[in-house]
């Protein structure tokens, strides 16, 4: 707790040195704005105190009422000259709407004794009054027709808005200063070398048959909330979708839920022990506090909503993510073994609707894993001649026919994904797995859970990590730059690569190494 104390420090100082260096469209503020300000440096106080901050999408400098992703940090520049149009607003908005879900988790996960002090300065509900006030703010600096600067005043010149453009940074995950530390134009040597020994022993099993002397368990999606859809009317269900100006798909939640249920892979997993069992993470009673655990009386999946951006156009993206108790330690020297473990799996449509890509990473961003669905293809890029993790790509994916579904194949204990498979979506299985919304309350795709004592909080730090799934590994690979290394992490933190620099959520990701005819 002292740490968050001095975090919180840390924040007010933060906020008065931005308080000393006021910009002039911003240097009379009404009463309304500055009380707004102090509500949200408040809030973000009490937030750092608590140690709950939500680390799916970065501040914006200078803009407390507005946080950024990947995604929309691509847009900064290309929007910067056509401030009144439609796709601007939709931008703002969206930043805006990153903050004010984040504030709401932010309130529901902090300790009652916090959230009743909030709630005698700004009533009964803090979230909604400090969203409120930055929604005044935002249309008061950012979408007012009146500018503040006298200078200025019927000028086209926007000052606020220019100050967002230069604000506005892509979010990075990796340390750089570790980096130097770590001497990492010496030790990317050794860490290329581990991998490419992983990748070769990796992709010499890829494919195999599971050992005979292994029960195999095969999990399947609930099978009514994609009845009716076919692979023409699940594509026609994305192309006829209404967009936002900015081409992002808008799709509620019942259909949403059809759409990710025809896609969702089944699974094959290698059984061993209870650790290879799927299920719902939970927050369960320790000897030391709350600790994360695993209910596998209950399979869920977990599905988001996402877009990358592929040749000028925006597309959508269904992201599964499937959790498992642990990766069990095989010994005493076993660093890569720990507390939870999870496997991601991401469907990239293409803009007839039907899948395009589909990659593939364990929750700590590690194993990144490419397939391309024909005639998509993996081109030549420059990390494959140099020291750089390239993407890997062990096989392409050929489009599924009518009546079957992509069954992914799970090795036991690693939970590597060892095979991608086409099955019959008749065939039986041992279980079905529930799909659940990340963006559903209360779990907030595991962003706000119960705790056994009451209350609630994420399942993520705020850095966007299960500290409980810590790994030894880190005390090898810190020189990556990567906090962490093969810990469980938030989406929107996921770094994907020890040699170079990746992310999973990249607006371009696709676009280097992957080409159509």
């Amino acid at each position: 707790m002292t740490r968050w104390r001095w975090l919180a420090t840390l924040v007010g100082v933060a906020w008065l040195a931005g308080c000393a260096v006021t910009p002039a469209w911003r240097a009379n503020p009404t009463p309304d704005q500055r009380q707004c300000r102090d509500r949200l440096a408040a809030f973000d106080a009490a937030v750092a105190e608590a140690g709950v901050g939500d680390a799916g999408a970065a501040h914006v400098a200078g803009f407390p009422y507005l946080r950024t992703d990947r995604l929309l940090a691509s847009f900064a520049d290309e929007l910067r000259d056509s401030p009144e149009t439609p796709r601007h607003a939709d931008w703002l908005a969206r930043l805006r709407g990153l903050d004010a879900g984040a504030r709401r988790i932010e309130a529901a996960n902090l300790p009652a004794e916090a959230r009743q002090r909030l709630t005698r300065r700004f009533g009964d509900a803090p979230a909604a009054a400090v969203n409120a006030c930055a929604e005044r703010l935002l249309g008061k600096e950012l979408l007012g027709k009146e500018l503040l600067d006298e200078e200025l005043r019927g000028s086209e010149d926007r000052p606020a808005r220019r100050a967002l453009h230069e604000a506005i940074e892509m979010p990075d995950h990796y340390v750089d200063s570790w980096r130097v530390l770590g001497l990492y134009p010496l030790t990317r040597l050794g860490l290329a070398w581990g991998y490419t020994r992983w990748r070769e022993e990796y992709l010499a099993t890829f494919g195999r048959p599971f050992p005979a002397s292994a029960e195999v368990r095969r999990y399947a999606p609930e099978p009514l909330a994609a009845e009716g859809l076919d692979a023409a009317s699940a594509a026609r269900l994305v192309r006829e979708a209404p967009r936002s100006p900015l081409g992002m798909l808008a799709l509620d939640d019942a259909r949403l839920r059809r759409l990710a249920a025809y896609h969702a892979p089944a699974f094959a997993i290698e059984t061993r022990s209870h650790d290879d069992r799927p299920g719902t993470p939970v927050w369960r009673r320790g000897a030391a506090g709350p600790r994360p655990g695993v209910d596998t009386t209950r399979p869920e999946v977990d599905v988001r909503l996402a877009h990358t951006r592929f040749h000028g156009a925006v597309l959508p993206q269904l992201v599964y993510t499937l959790w498992f108790p642990a990766r069990t330690r095989s010994g005493a020297f076993d660093i890569l073994g720990g507390r939870l473990d999870g496997v991601i799996w991401r469907v990239t449509l293409g803009e007839d609707g039907r899948p395009l890509i589909y990659d593939s990473i364990h929750a700590c961003g590690c194993y990144h894993l490419f397939f391309p669905v024909p005639p998509l293809r993996r081109v030549s890029v420059a990390a494959d001649h140099d020291l750089r993790e390239a993407p890997l790509t062990p096989m392409s994916a050929h489009p599924r026919g009518e009546g079957e579904r992509l069954r992914l194949r799970l090795a036991a204990v690693s939970h590597y994904l060892v095979g991608v498979e086409s099955a019959r979506a008749s065939q039986p299985s041992q279980a079905t797995y529930a799909l659940t919304l990340a963006r559903e309350p209360p779990r907030f795709g595991q962003r706000s859970l119960v705790l056994p004592s009451g209350g609630r909080r994420s399942l993520y730090g705020p850095e966007g990590i299960v500290s409980a799934s810590a790994r030894r590994e880190r005390f090898l690979l810190w020189p990556a730059g990567i906090r962490s290394p093969g810990a469980m992490r938030q989406w929107g933190t996921h770094a994907t690569v020890f040699v170079g620099r990746r992310h999973f959520d990249e607006p371009y990701l696709f676009e280097a190494a992957f080409a159509l005819p």
